[in-house]
């Protein structure tokens, strides 16, 4: 016996039946893919995803290591 997790949902007019495993959760506004990260056939483009993970990491640190720095040498 398989039991799935149903919920309705009113989008506007609109009902919206959202399962565990459905996919019109991931149509729905705020869950879609950013248009920068999408490639020409629908998908994701996981290298530009990569750049801007690495991008994010290398500005964190410079922002932690500039934080310590004014800690270390007050003005």
């Amino acid at each position: 016996m398989l039991i799935s997790q149903e919920m309705t949902y009113f989008h506007g007019s609109h009902p919206v039946a959202l399962r565990e495993n459905d996919e019109v959760a991931d149509r729905l506004p705020g869950n879609s893919i950013p248009r920068r990260y999408r490639n020409r056939m629908g998908g994701v483009n996981l290298e530009q995803v990569r750049r801007d993970q690495r991008r994010a990491r290398s500005e964190f640190v410079r922002a932690m290591i500039r934080r310590l720095d004014k800690l270390r040498h007050p003005r």
